[in-house]
């Protein structure tokens, strides 16, 4: 929450964050942005009488000492969603041969998450909050579905548009159905010849679905082509560009990211710093439009979760920076001053190497 302040030093509560500097009515830097007001501060104003006006934040219910980091308003899903989605999406896989009930209970779960999504307060996700399995199908299918929705909301597309892509990202990998279990489960790197096989099933969920009533045209291509990159190097069909399509260009993304931070296997899972920063070397393979929207939506650092710095010291994550997931602000352990990592120039060579451990 942020406020505008138009009066003296006085107006400031205890415990505030300035978003901006502050200035004497004679020009004069009075305070810096991201300083936290405490007793000493004001102390320090106290020979000052003039006039301020001032943009703070962080305004606080207890003793400025007991500050707390902003609520994180991110997708939620209570208990009962999880439950009822995990033995849907279940039923689903068990029974891929019969399309009719897997399209359908697929639509159902898509339209509660299409409902979540509109009655949230934010835009915005951290898949902490959105794990509904331990099993990866399951986990993967509704990460996909959710943040796919997300994303395209946020995009500002249609209402239809968004509710479809929630059932897309469902289905998108249910042609691994009919890959050999040996295969999909293998606990080690796949051959050439394996990898080959597995490259089919965005051909083998098309050929599945595509008789259904239930599913568009454009949601059929979306699951079709969620492989294919913008550069050309994608599978089944090495499509580029405009031909693959705005629904499997918006998949790719969450795809990627979502696979790239949860564990398999045959691979431990990346932090999601980890996944960001290595889809930053594979931006040639997606809608860089789409991408950056995707950084807008993403949480990779929930705030009031405890973080290690490249400096070796224990910070706090307080309140996000849009367009820069990996560089919230943060308080550090014993400081009563809050650093924009995305902002200020005095930390710009400063980054976040992992979560504290507890």
């Amino acid at each position: 929450m942020t406020k505008e302040i138009n009066g003296y030093v006085s107006d400031l509560p205890l415990g505030c964050i300035t978003e901006t500097d502050i200035y004497t009515d004679k020009g004069a830097l009075l305070c810096q942005k991201m300083t936290i007001i405490d007793e000493s501060m004001m102390e320090k104003f106290s020979n000052y009488h003039g006039k301020i006006h001032a943009t703070i934040s962080y305004i606080p219910d207890e003793p400025y000492f007991k500050i707390k980091p902003d609520p994180d308003y991110s997708i939620t899903f209570d208990d009962d969603f999880k439950k009822h989605a995990e033995e849907t999406l279940k039923s689903i896989y068990k029974n891929v041969d019969d399309v009719k009930s897997l399209t359908q209970g697929a639509r159902e779960i898509g339209e509660q998450v299409y409902a979540i999504i509109e009655n949230s307060d934010e835009l915005i996700v951290n898949l902490s909050k959105l794990k509904i399995s331990d099993e990866y199908t399951y986990k993967h299918s509704i990460d996909v579905g959710t943040m796919a929705a997300v994303l395209a909301k946020y995009m500002g597309e249609t209402d239809k548009f968004v509710h479809d892509i929630a059932i897309a990202g469902l289905l998108h990998d249910i042609g691994k159905e009919k890959i050999p279990p040996e295969i999909i489960r293998k606990p080690s790197k796949l051959t050439p010849e394996e990898y080959e096989i597995v490259k089919k099933h965005p051909l083998y969920a098309y050929h599945l679905l595509m008789d259904s009533k239930d599913l568009s045209e454009n949601m059929l291509l979306g699951i079709l082509n969620h492989h294919e990159n913008i550069d050309g190097t994608g599978y089944p069909r090495g499509l580029r560009d405009k031909q693959i399509g705005k629904m499997a260009q918006v998949l790719t993304i969450v795809d990627v990211y979502d696979a790239l931070v949860t564990k398999r296997s045959y691979k431990e899972a990346k932090t999601p710093s980890q996944a960001i920063e290595i889809m930053f070397t594979m931006s040639n393979k997606f809608n860089l439009s789409y991408f950056k929207s995707f950084l807008d939506v993403i949480i990779t650092y929930p705030n009031g979760s405890n973080v290690v710095l490249s400096s070796g010291e224990i910070a706090t994550v307080i309140k996000q920076n849009k367009s820069y997931p990996l560089r919230p602000v943060i308080q550090v352990k014993g400081s009563d001053h809050a650093i924009d990592l995305a902002n200020d120039a005095n930390y710009l060579s400063t980054v976040i190497m992992n979560f504290a451990s507890a």
